[in-house]
């Protein structure tokens, strides 16, 4: 054993001694001779015949020769090999120039790899003695081919290979959402070109696949099912369910952690359901359950697939979900305008409300009634009678005039439309908790989040990695806002208001905004008393030049019994400004218990204990991250002692000192020795020069920046809601009149399809139709 090793050692000191030929063809030696640096320390040449080296194994024999491969400029691959007699153990090894042999013909395709094969004889052959060792016997060294330039060596079939670490890395980048291009990209910037990344964005892709198959059993559909039962065996709360067809095929399934049936039971009244989203190699359908947090966030409550769209595979579905979270029914279920969906919901979840998404009912009418909405007026009434209506006597009133006055009262799609009108009409949904939503835009944002991430070649196990990485970005969101909401309180709008102050102490951040904007809304409008009986009032509220229809508010100051005939409070959770405006003129310092929803406050997440117990801890750190972390505390180590010498002779002392115990356990390190130069760490860009005129304010935050994105998209959202309100009440205004005569007209305060006609000095209210 010592005296191949030495052997091995003497030819390599011999190799260290020669000039390098950079090309031999045939046997002769080309005329150019050029030192190449190995290792970055010495020359070796690349002719030396390498019979009796000595190695210790088969990887050591290949790496030796593909090492010699890389600098000559061939590519090497496994040769033919010989047994002991009957036994496993290698007499001999050769490893041969990858042009060598020809290529079988196997006729004309469309697409064929090109024929690399030229015959060539170059090969190395290793005989493995008695003692183990591999000693090179034979030496071939003639090429038929002409060899790769240097500068192209890496490009070879041998020497480029993509490395446990570097595979790990992109699939880490992957998991996260970065496009494997970008990731190759990266790796290639960080490594200092495309040269010294050690393989090619192909090899990354086919490393990547490779890496996948070994991954899975053979069938996603197993390697699924096997990750939903080592969850559910670790943790108890776990939930998954599937079905199968006839020929044992995966066609639906279905599964929910621990935190989404907590979540639920917080957060279950309302449930958004889409299932537009296909993209998977199955083109299964991702149906996912959606809801709303207290912070008007997505928060997601589960996730389904489906093979088809039918009545019986959405049945399954609902009544899975139903059973995975202890049979709660949520208020409102939203979906788009599926019959199947629609008839297994009235079947699941007869006693939910089922709302259609009114973005949907939109782009239907682009295609169903083009022409009517090429005309602005009838465009406005639409709109309105389709989101704005507050009552179900103003729907009646605005959609008679529109098939009146625009004739289109024979029009199928507007029959139909109006035969559901029920489940997409807000003003028919009053007395169910919807949190203000009217389409299911929550769910299609979902599937938007794990698209982005996914193409239509994914499979369920991508599918599932993604989806995981999703609400993890969720749930570390809520968790920022909660911090957020217990660290501190946003500025009132109005100073030393006692609603607001309450309201902002209970409210999340986000639900104290809506709370503060229906007060501001309410500081504009007017009341008139109109009945008070000593035990309930009764006022009419309305804001002047925008309401031309009051509102009806009864309040009882003994128990501070509060409604209002535009249902804010049971389809918000919070009070409206006609309700806010008594409340405030009656000097009420506080929002009454009964009319604060759990679901909105800062203390909901005190119902939603987190169990540890179902929590996986990671405690490998990846390669990436550790780098990462561990230069960034030197880089803080290395700032603090720049001023003192006393503590930049000891980071020197620590350096040699880590740098022997390093070597002692992965080999050489080299570190680059420098002189006195410019600090390119500790010295930092000029300041930038104010320009003439600018103001010196504050940066705005990143959070702030989002807040106010926020508020600026809800302010336009009113200020179109209030523009059609107007345009619309200018084209309706004489027949408002009309039926008012000399008094005005009241929104009823229960489920009426007709007006209330009001007249001053008059005891007795008439309803008009």
């Amino acid at each position: 054993m010592e005296d191949g090793t030495e052997q091995m050692n003497s030819a390599v000191d011999d190799w260290h001694s020669i000039q390098v030929s950079e090309g031999i063809v045939d046997g002769s030696v080309s005329s150019d001779q050029v030192d190449v640096d190995v290792d970055g320390s010495s020359s070796i040449p690349v002719d030396q015949d390498l019979v009796g080296l000595v190695v210790s194994n088969a990887d050591e024999a290949f790496e030796v020769y593909n090492s010699y491969a890389y600098r000559l400029g061939f590519s090497v691959r496994k040769g033919h090999q010989r047994y002991k007699g009957s036994s496993n153990t290698i007499q001999m090894k050769k490893f041969c120039c990858s042009k060598a042999g020809y290529k079988a013909n196997s006729g004309v395709k469309a697409y064929s790899k090109i024929d690399t094969r030229t015959g060539c004889g170059a090969f190395v052959q290793f005989d493995v003695g008695d003692d183990g060792l591999w000693t090179v016997t034979k030496h071939e060294k003639v090429h038929n081919h002409e060899l790769c330039v240097f500068n192209k060596s890496h490009l070879l079939r041998s020497h480029r290979s993509v490395g446990d670490n570097q595979l790990l890395y992109l699939q880490g980048l992957k998991d996260s959402g970065v496009a494997l291009a970008d990731g190759i990209r990266f790796l290639k910037h960080q490594s200092g070109g495309s040269p010294l990344v050690g393989f090619t964005s192909r090899d990354a892709y086919n490393s990547m696949a490779a890496d996948t198959v070994k991954r899975l059993d053979g069938t996603n559909s197993n390697s699924l099912i096997e990750i939903f039962r080592r969850r559910q065996s670790t943790e108890t709360d776990f939930f998954f369910d599937f079905e199968l067809d006839l020929d044992a095929r995966l066609c639906s399934f279905f599964w929910r952690d621990g935190q989404m049936r907590r979540d639920y039971e917080v957060f279950g009244d309302l449930l958004v359901h889409d299932t537009t989203y296909r993209t998977n190699k199955y083109d299964m359908i991702c149906a996912p359950f959606v809801g709303m947090n207290h912070h008007c966030m997505n928060v997601m409550f589960g996730c389904g697939f489906l093979m088809n769209e039918r009545i019986e595979s959405f049945v399954w579905l609902f009544k899975v979900f139903s059973r995975s979270m202890g049979g709660k029914s949520p208020q409102t279920i939203m979906t788009d305008q599926c019959a199947a969906m629609a008839a297994a919901i009235s079947k699941v979840f007869p006693t939910s409300r089922h709302r259609l998404c009114i973005w949907h009912i939109g782009e239907n009418s682009k295609k169903h009634i083009k022409t009517l909405r090429s005309n602005k007026d009838f465009l406005d009434m639409f709109n309105y009678v389709l989101k704005y209506t507050e009552t179900e006597a103003e729907f009646q009133f605005y959609w008679t005039r529109l098939v009146t006055d625009y004739k289109c009262h024979k029009n199928t799609w507007l029959e139909k439309l109006y035969d559901c009108r029920e489940k997409w009409c807000p003003a028919f949904n009053k007395d169910y908790f919807s949190g203000g939503i009217l389409s299911s835009q929550r769910s299609e944002t979902t599937n938007h989040s794990i698209s982005r991430r996914l193409s239509k070649t994914a499979g369920l196990c991508d599918f599932y990695s993604s989806f995981v990485s999703v609400i993890s970005e969720w749930r570390s969101k809520e968790n920022g806002e909660d911090f957020r909401c217990a660290q501190g309180v946003p500025a009132m709008m109005m100073e030393h208001v006692k609603l607001l102050s309450h309201a902002r102490e209970v409210y999340t951040i986000e639900i104290y905004f809506l709370f503060e904007e229906q007060f501001m809304k309410g500081s504009a409008c007017h009341q008139e008393m109109v009945l008070n009986d000593g035990r309930q009032q009764k006022y009419h509220v309305w804001r002047p030049d925008i309401d031309i229809i009051s509102h009806e508010v009864s309040f009882n100051a003994a128990n501070l019994d509060i409604s209002c005939s535009c249902k804010l409070m049971s389809e918000l959770g919070i009070l409206c400004c006609h309700c806010i405006r008594i409340l405030h003129v009656h000097c009420v310092s506080s929002i009454p218990d009964k009319y604060i929803l759990k679901r909105w406050t800062k203390k909901v997440i005190d119902g939603r204990n987190v169990n540890i117990d179902s929590m996986v801890y990671n405690v490998g750190v990846p390669p990436s991250i550790w780098v990462f972390d561990i230069s960034r505390k030197f880089q803080r180590l290395v700032m603090s002692s720049q001023d003192s010498s006393v503590a930049r002779k000891l980071c020197d002392e620590a350096v040699d000192d880590v740098k022997k115990k390093v070597e002692a356990e992965v080999g050489h390190v080299h570190i680059e020795e420098c002189g006195v130069s410019s600090s390119s760490g500790g010295v930092q860009n000029p300041s930038s020069r104010r320009l003439k005129g600018e103001r010196n304010k504050r940066r705005s935050g990143v959070i702030e920046k989002k807040y106010s994105l926020a508020r600026g998209r809800r302010s336009a959202a009113n200020k179109a809601a209030l523009s059609t309100k107007g345009a619309v009440q200018s084209l309706v205004l004489e027949n408002i009149s009309k039926l008012a005569g000399d008094g005005y007209l009241v929104h009823p305060s229960s489920s009426s399809s007709d007006f209330v006609q009001f007249s001053k000095g008059l005891d007795d209210n008439v309803g008009v139709d």
